[in-house]
Formats: C-alpha cells, sequence, structure tokens
C-alpha cells in the first residue's frame, strides 16, 4: 500500500490535535502542545563509497511528521515525535560518467527527544531561546529503492534491515514561542545494510560502516501556549507575635 505512510501520519497529526484540544487550555497554560515538523535531510551510509571511503551526505530527503511534547521543568522538555523521514546513500558519477547508485530507505520514525535550555547573555541581556537535544528513536522501513549503473554494489532486499534505531544530538533556536528550527546528527546503532552477509565493500568495515547516518534540518511549529514552570513557594520564617 503505497500510500500507507501518509495514512499513518493523517492518523498521527489528528490524534495530536485531539491531545492539543483536551489539554489544560487556560490561563495557565496547556499541560501537552502538538504541533508538526518539516524540514531537508541529508543522509550517507558509510562504507558505500568505495572511491575515497569517506561520508559526503549526498543523499537528499525531507522528513514531515507530528509531534507532542510537554515542559517538564524550568529548563527542559519531554518531546515524542513520529516522523516520516528518508534516509539512505547516493554516489554521483566521477568525471568520466561512469558509475553511480542511489539507495532510497523510508522510514516511519518515532523519536523521543530530550529538550534542555541553554541560558546565557548576549550584549549583557539574558537569552533563552537556544536548546540542547538528545535523544533516541526507532523506525521502521516502509518502502526502499535501489538505482545502480556500473557501480557493483549488491544491494537486495536481504541485504537491507527493516528496523533502525538511532541517536542523536543537535541544537534548536525558538524564534517565537510556536516556531524554532532545529538542527539534528543521528547515528543509527543497528545497521541499515546487515551485517551478516555482507556485500564484498562492506566485508572490511569499521565500527560504522553501515550505518545510517543523518543530518536533518527541520523547522517545527507547536500550538498553544506552555505550561509555566512550577516555583517553589517561598516559607514565610518571620516569628509568630
Amino acid at each position: 500500500m503505497k500510500n500507507k505512510p501518509f495514512l499513518v501520519l493523517f492518523l498521527v497529526a489528528s490524534l495530536s490535535n485531539v491531545l492539543q484540544i483536551d489539554a489544560q487550555d487556560d490561563a495557565k497554560g496547556q499541560t501537552f502542545r502538538a504541533g508538526f515538523t518539516i524540514g531537508p535531510v541529508a543522509s550517507d551510509i558509510p562504507g558505500t563509497d568505495t572511491r575515497d571511503k569517506d561520508s559526503d551526505f549526498s543523499k537528499l530527503g525531507f522528513c514531515v511528521g507530528a509531534l507532542v511534547n510537554t515542559r517538564l521543568n524550568s529548563k527542559n522538555f519531554l518531546q515524542i515525535e513520529i516522523n516520516y523521514i528518508t534516509k539512505g546513500a547516493q554516489q554521483d558519477p566521477d568525471t568520466a560518467n561512469n558509475g553511480y547508485f542511489k539507495l532510497a530507505l523510508n522510514y516511519i520514525e518515532v523519536p523521543i527527544v530530550w529538550k534542555h535550555t541553554l541560558h546565557m547573555n548576549v550584549r549583557r541581556k539574558p537569552m533563552d531561546r537556544l536548546e540542547s537535544i538528545f535523544g533516541v528513536s526507532a523506525a521502521r522501513l516502509v518502502g526502499k529503492s535501489y538505482d545502480e549503473g556500473g557501480y557493483g554494489l549488491a544491494i537486495n532486499n536481504s541485504t537491507i534491515n527493516t528496523t533502525d534505531v538511532s541517536i542523536f544530538g543537535g541544537i534548536a533556536f525558538n524564534f517565537t514561542p510556536h516556531i524554532s528550527f532545529t538542527i539534528r546528527y543521528s547515528n543509527s546503532v543497528i545497521p541499515a545494510i546487515n551485517h551478516n552477509e555482507p556485500p564484498a565493500y562492506l566485508l572490511r568495515y569499521t565500527w560504522n560502516n553501515g550505518n545510517n547516518q543523518v543530518i536533518l534540518m527541520a523547522v517545527q511549529y507547536v500550538f498553544g501556549q506552555a505550561r509555566p514552570a512550577k516555583t517553589k513557594t517561598p516559607v514565610d520564617t518571620t516569628p509568630a507575635p
């Protein structure tokens, strides 16, 4: 079913909207905030480039999805996303226009994100718009394609792992309480290209060969107002008369 990924995203977006409506939508802000993610992706799979053996992130793709987050305290947020994301690897033809390949791997991915506000001063003024990001994601392969011309990579169905688990880190900048820009780097801990029966080019692999490497640059939009951070009520130490 070719439209399955988009159907899943539609259902998740609908669920996010329900969570937003049912949240504490009052002057104190919302317990949960829902939103969406959209942006380009650059990816690579180390070990597939047999010419110079580097990671050039030539495979371009995109990410689109829904998210729900909640404030944990004054500095930390927890965010859960569900995304349709395209990964893979690509090698362009050489100067003689020989040898190329493009491996496209499409996933439904669920990242769990921890966001930590970085307090700093800019020109002696406090700025709390920058956040550090760390997390882990689990994904399921929902589509793939491989186009090769004279490159000699033996990519087939038995070679591709259908499960992806990655760790990631990055930063986010909040332009407004609703709009932010995020940059993340992720590296899979389960290889995209299975090592059990490696193709010839993976026989001499390093620890990272065969893994998904991804750089995501995305805009995220969230609805509503975040719940204010809880503050401790000061204890009255004034002696009783």
